[in-house]
């Protein structure tokens, strides 16, 4: 654009594009880039999970699998996350009452899904599970939105400058009104990416 913009105005830039980025967010109801997150659950009280060690599981020939999966689980337990798609999970703690947290592995104690952590061994109830992890939106749809940002940014940016070259006039424009933010044809081209109220 061969613009150069005053400190003051690429502040006042960065401040618009933050805050479309946030106002996309708040109505995709997930991040659109990938930022780090640290969350904590506590596995319900009510959770019972049986290991494989449990007498009435075997093979049928008497043997029993315990000494192959010590600690897996029969039933696993699903932490959902408030942000995703999930990309990586870089830290996935357990901790009992009155205990040490345990580090988890991934492949060994859980897997992960997109909208949380499958995790199919060493918890039970009332464990503290706290999971670092990075989460938003990749990959080939990323361009799509900088292009929605910036042309949303461009309206807010020349209302900006009608005001203030109206305040340094001291006399009203007549410029019609802009519209600010998104608007309805843009919102509705990212419907698709929208994440369902659970």
């Amino acid at each position: 654009m061969d613009v150069t913009f005053t400190d003051t105005e690429e502040r006042a830039a960065l401040m618009v594009l933050e805050g479309l980025n946030a106002e996309l967010e708040a109505y995709l109801r997930r991040p659109v880039e990938i930022r780090v997150f640290r969350e904590s659950r506590v596995v319900p009280s009510t959770y019972v999970a049986f290991g494989t060690s449990a007498p009435f599981y075997d093979y049928g020939d008497g043997e029993d699998i315990a000494g192959e999966y010590p600690d897996l689980m029969l039933e696993s337990y699903i932490m959902s996350v408030n942000n995703s798609p999930i990309v990586e999970v870089q830290e996935l703690t357990a901790t009992v009452k009155g205990g040490d947290p345990v580090v988890l592995e991934e492949g060994t104690n859980f897997t992960v899904r997109k909208f949380g952590v499958e995790i199919y061994s060493g918890i039970g109830a009332d464990t503290r599970l706290d999971v670092t992890y990075k989460a938003g939106l990749d990959g080939t749809d990323i361009p799509y939105f900088k292009l929605v940002i910036l042309r949303a940014a461009t309206r807010e940016t020349q209302n900006m400058h009608d005001d203030v070259v109206g305040i340094k006039d001291l006399v009203t424009r007549n410029v019609a009104p802009l519209q600010t933010g998104f608007i309805e044809s843009e919102l509705s081209l990212l419907k698709r990416w929208k994440r369902k109220k659970i």
